[in-house]
């Protein structure tokens, strides 16, 4: 029986939300008005655009890409996390946001591959005040 990639989409966005919940205490909600007006997938982690994906084969440039251009739009610094099917969670996020003294550059090759307990790490030392 095939998948429907938005029903996908949405679990993926609810399992990334949980863990975020059970990492950082932080409560993420899912952007129900991006499949009509666009936008990142979860609202929640103050300063951050979270693009969620979920599916069969990595497309990390057009994934990549897409989470630049949503960040972009609303000020906010990008973060993509992603799951193939049958593998765990990866976030990407931009090296210049874990290292402050490196050049800003949101090529997908100057950025880092974390699990999510590594970006929960980054967040919580770097960014929670």
């Amino acid at each position: 029986m095939p998948i429907n990639s938005r029903n996908k989409g949405a679990a993926g966005e609810r399992e990334v939300a949980k863990i975020i919940f059970d990492l950082l205490g932080i409560k993420c909600e899912r952007n129900l008005d991006q499949w009509r007006c666009g936008g990142f997938d979860l609202s929640g982690l103050d300063g951050w655009a979270l693009e969620v994906k979920r599916a069969k084969k990595p497309l990390l440039n057009a994934w990549w890409r897409q989470t630049l251009d949503q960040a972009k739009e609303n000020n906010l610094k990008p973060v993509l996390w992603y799951r193939l099917d049958n593998q765990k969670w990866k976030v990407v996020v931009p090296l210049n946001l874990i290292s402050r003294g490196l050049l800003v550059s949101q090529e997908l090759d100057y950025c880092a591959e974390l699990s999510p307990e590594g970006f929960a790490t980054l967040y919580r030392e770097r960014y929670l005040n």
